[in-house]
């Protein structure tokens, strides 16, 4: 029988065919299968064969795991796993996973001594990988069922060991991955198979796959000290530091190892349990880690630079590549990405994400990182290590200024280190120092030039002159004499060729933007040179010049030129006349008419095909044409033309939805008139995704000062809440709650709504901004949804809130670096009693109900819990609803006449659940948002960030920063006894458990 080969188990199942005629039912085609296997003299090619289809059997049919006879099917399965062929053992390990449906299936199967089997299996050699693999497999069924891992014995779990700790084993990896998961479920059998010393190993050494759900794993572990026992005090995890703080060679420099442990300090710096355990010792851990840049090894400063980079959440903009690549600093270029997002120009709350990270600023300035920094700055060994740490210094005062209070802000502006260094004349050691001066300098204006983001607007830094550049351009430009017109023109070179690729976009551009907008100067170029004649003539589509250009970022630059040339022309009567008479625009309409089943007319190769749209500048007239749709002249060109009738019939193509969106995204809305209507029909009639990117880009349109816009937004995307398609009423319902920031927008739509009933749970969050306002309120007080819902939210909403939080957390911090967006801001979710206290009469209401006094006495009550999770969560949840209510002006007062701000403060510092401590953290931020609730943090020790006028930014972090990090040290349990067989195995899971419980008293002080 050994002599017998197999192939490797087949675990696809999709060749086998069950019939499922009227001959029989699934329940006797598993009496059938199960009867087949009864045979012990079967070939092991058989069996495999029979094993497969009763497992796709359980797969077809889950009821069927019920109707099992447990017994009979045992004995069949135990004599699978007593097969001497490995594919028959491991087909028996693959029904039996499948045959587990519940606890006591579980327990059942355990009874047929699966545990030694498993052992036996998992102590084969390499030649067994099949058997082994399915045994492991087998085991992760354990945690698939409540308490399933409990029935787990401890012989099983000290072969995994044993295999997790063989790192040639090709199932090291699995094995290793398949520990990390057990530890959630029993972190005590973990412990005493010694599971959690190899665990921290693997933290430190690899596999480094692995390390960021390791280092989350012991982050659990950590928050309750019920957990923390587990994990030695300063030892399991500051063992990632090791790879920076051992000594170090520039010829033996393991890039791989330090930028895993990177990886690592970054995830363990990003959440509650992590950050208190780095900060034990007085920062000893992160003092240590940031004297390494004092080892003079670029590579190594420069993980360590990115490593801070992503932990503040800093991203470089646009020019700070061109920086880094050693180009001077001269004047800032806007690039799409450094744009704020939607959401950040029209909220006024601050992100979780910026009160944490003012927390980390602090602690890492309290590290003496600037130190460091000016270090290697001073240093200036290696050229890309001294800018990139320029960058990042003037990356973190900026960032200071912004998000932290004024005391620590000021304290980043002064450099007096480099400043002495630099002002050490007769000495070549003064260059770099002076250097780093000047470009932290620059740096610090660039920053400071870039668009508005909400923390420089919150501030109150408005920065009047340079709200509107190019008009004052233009203004300008408009004054300069004729001399420099002409130099100007010729500059361009327009006059010297024909060929676009030596002009001068750059002065071409400032030629249309500045003096050809005087109508003298405009009618000379037109009249006078050939200028205006070949410009016009490079983007006339049928000369294939601008057409066949490829399309790539840099020759975008083609199409803004030509959309600055239609806003000059449309700018003077003079340029009026020569656009509404050039052919530019009748073979814009002809190339469009190619398309157009209505026109008659047709080519082989039309200038709009998709190939063409996706690979030229062919795309680029869409915008042109948008160009026009801003200006009633422009309008009337393409009324010329007849293009809307072309553009009505395009927008019913279904072939074409790039077309579509091509038409969608270019055309421009402000005027009314046949773009609006052509808009309005796409939504109410294309396909569902041409409706669901049309819902979409209606978000960019709104526009608050232009109230006729903003209304007609508004009213379409009421119109898609009653749209066909889930997806499109959803995004609907989501543009309408950012919009609901604006309070005239809020109470417009309010009047446009009638009936939501048939949207059901998907309105809750635009219902709850509706409470904003008076209006809203009393909108919803007609349809009974106040009350109902505030019922809801007291009995289940804040525990659901919790769990909302958390997750919008996890995704904002946990997200591997590579794939995280460093742009989202983590923003407070909607919650009903912040909405409630926005009016005067939900104040009212509020004091009606009595809700605020339960919360209060829940947390006076259970502020020092730490052991039962759901007396947590409730505790959370109201932690939550107080700092909501508090965030606002009318919900303050309910803080001061109730005192539940002195328990959150002591919750904050003293609890013994670090994510508890995290959460009483944010809530004093929230409480910090106004005047009132700034008093009172401060009343307790907590400083609150401001704008120039005096208003509270809602961050605020200790003045004590050591009181608030201090964690009392703990006593590990070690459950590892020496014995003949060299660990000690418990005989039951209560002896072991009596273990735990026996170690722990001795262990503890008397």
């Amino acid at each position: 029988m050994d002599m017998i080969k197999l192939e490797p188990i087949n675990t696809d199942l999709s060749h086998v065919v069950m019939d499922d005629d009227d001959d029989g039912s699934p329940t006797y085609m598993l009496g059938d299968v199960l009867q087949s296997l009864e045979d012990p003299d079967r070939t092991p090619l058989f069996l495999v064969s029979k094993t497969n289809e009763l497992v796709q059997l359980l797969q077809r049919y889950p009821a069927l795991k019920r109707e099992l006879v447990l017994p009979i099917f045992g004995r069949r399965i135990q004599k699978l796993l007593l097969h001497p062929t490995k594919e028959v053992v491991a087909a028996g390990y693959r029904a039996a996973r499948y045959a587990i449906s519940s606890t006591d299936s579980l327990k059942a199967i355990i009874t047929l001594r699966t545990d030694a089997m498993v052992v036996k299996s998992l102590a084969k050699g390499a030649k067994c990988n099949v058997e082994r693999e399915q045994a492991i497999k087998f085991v992760r069924a354990y945690m698939s069922v409540p308490n399933g891992v409990e029935e787990l014995s401890m012989g099983v779990i000290s072969a995994l060991v044993a295999v997790a700790s063989q790192p040639k084993d090709l199932l090291h990896y699995v094995a290793l991955e398949t520990l990390t998961e057990l530890t959630l479920f029993a972190p005590y059998k973990i412990s005493a198979a010694g599971g959690i010393s190899l665990l921290s190993q693997a933290l430190a050494n690899g596999p480094y796959e692995l390390a960021g759900s390791i280092a989350m794993t012991f982050m659990y572990l950590l928050d309750q000290p019920s957990t923390r026992i587990y994990l030695w005090s300063g030892h399991d995890l500051e063992s990632v530091l090791a790879a920076f703080t051992e000594l170090q060679e520039r010829d033996h420099f393991d890039e791989t190892k330090v930028k895993a442990s990177a990886g690592v300090i970054s995830v363990l710096l990003q959440t509650w349990t992590g950050l208190f355990y780095v900060c034990m010792y007085d920062l000893r851990a992160l003092r240590s880690l940031i004297q390494c840049f004092r080892l003079q090894l670029p590579g190594l400063r420069d993980i360590m630079m990115n490593m801070i980079f992503d932990i503040l959440r800093i991203r470089p903009l646009g020019w700070a590549t061109s920086f880094l690549a050693g180009r001077s600093l001269t004047t800032y270029v806007s690039t799409a990405e450094d744009l704020p997002s939607r959401q950040e120009m029209n909220s006024k709350q601050r992100a979780l994400s910026d009160h944490y990270t003012a927390l980390l600023l602090a602690i890492f300035l309290e590290a003496d990182v600037l130190a460091m920094i000016v270090l290697v700055i001073q240093e200036n060994i290696d050229a890309k290590n001294t800018r990139k740490a320029t960058l990042l210094l003037g990356e973190v005062i900026s960032l200071a200024s912004k998000i932290l209070p004024q005391r620590l802000a000021q304290c980043t502006q002064v450099l007096d280190v480099l400043f002495q260094s630099a002002a050490q004349f007769g000495t070549y050691e003064r260059f770099p120092s002076s250097s780093a001066i000047y470009e932290i300098d620059k740096i610090t204006k660039n920053l400071y030039r870039s668009l508005p983001d909400l923390v420089v607007q919150l501030r109150g830094e408005y920065r009047r002159e340079s709200r509107k550049p190019e008009l004052k351009k233009m203004k300008i430009s408009l004054h300069f004499d004729d001399n420099y017109f002409r130099n100007l023109l010729l500059d361009t070179n327009v006059l010297n060729t024909k060929n676009y690729t030596k002009w001068n976009w750059d002065a071409l551009i400032e030629l249309m933007q500045g003096p050809l907008l005087n109508p003298k100067r405009l009618d000379e170029a037109i009249r006078a040179t050939k200028f205006m004649k070949r410009l016009m003539s490079f983007y006339r589509p049928f000369k294939y010049r601008f057409s066949e250009i490829k399309r790539t970022s840099t020759n975008a630059r083609y199409i803004k030129a030509g959309s600055v040339l239609f806003k000059t022309l449309l700018a003077n009567p003079e340029g009026v006349k020569y656009l509404m008479e050039n052919k530019l625009l009748r073979q814009v309409a002809e190339c469009l008419a190619q398309l157009d089943p209505m026109s008659g007319i047709t080519s082989a190769e039309p200038l709009f095909s998709k190939q063409r749209l996706d690979s030229t500048l062919s795309y680029g007239y869409f915008t042109l044409l948008g160009t026009l749709t801003s200006d009633p002249n422009g309008l009337a060109m393409i009324e010329r033309w007849r293009m809307f009738n072309m553009f009505y019939h395009l927008s019913e193509l279904t072939s074409r939805k790039d077309l579509i969106f091509a038409l969608i995204s270019s055309l421009d809305y402000r005027l009314d008139g046949h773009t609006r209507v052509i808009l309005s029909k796409i939504l109410t009639t294309s396909d569902a995704d041409v409706r669901l990117y049309a819902t979409s880009h209606l978000g960019t349109l709104i526009d608050y000062d232009n109230v006729s816009l903003r209304n007609w937004v508004i009213e379409l995307l009421v119109e898609q809440l009653y749209d066909v398609d889930f997806d499109v009423c959803e995004l609907a319902i989501k543009v309408l709650g950012e919009i609901c920031n604006d309070g005239p927008s809020l109470d417009y739509i309010v009047k446009r709504l009638s009936n939501l009933d048939h949207l059901s749970d998907i309105t809750a969050p635009l219902l709850l901004r509706f409470l904003s306002t008076s209006e809203g309120f009393r909108f919803l007080q007609d349809l009974n949804y106040i009350e109902k819902e505030m019922d809801e939210w007291f009995a289940h909403g804040n525990d659901d809130y919790v769990q909302l939080v958390e997750l919008e957390l996890a995704k904002s911090y946990l997200i591997p670096a590579a794939g995280r967006n460093m742009e989202r801001a983590t923003a407070v979710p909607a919650h009903f009693y912040r909405e409630l206290v926005r009016t005067n009469e939900g104040c009212k209401l509020l004091r009606q109900k009595d809700h605020l006094r339960y919360f209060v006495e829940y947390i006076n009550t259970h502020a020092d819990e730490q052991d039962d999770r759901e007396v947590l969560k409730k505790l959370k949840g109201c932690i939550w609803a107080i700092g909501n209510i508090g965030s606002l002006e009318y919900g303050a007062p309910f803080l001061e006449d109730s005192n539940v701000t002195e328990t959150i403060v002591h919750i904050a510092n003293h609890s013994t659940v670090w994510s508890l401590r995290g959460t009483a953290f944010f809530a004093l931020g929230l409480i910090s948002s106004t005047v009132e609730g700034r008093e009172i943090t401060d009343e307790y020790g907590w400083e609150t960030a401001v704008t120039v006028m005096g208003q509270p930014l809602g961050l605020c972090i200790p003045a004590n920063l050591s009181q608030f990090l201090t964690v009392p040290e703990w006593n590990s349990v070690s459950l590892l006894r020496p014995s003949g067989r060299g660990i000690y195995v418990a005989d039951s899971e209560a002896h072991l458990k009596k273990v735990v419980t026996a170690q722990t008293e001795s262990s503890s002080p008397s």
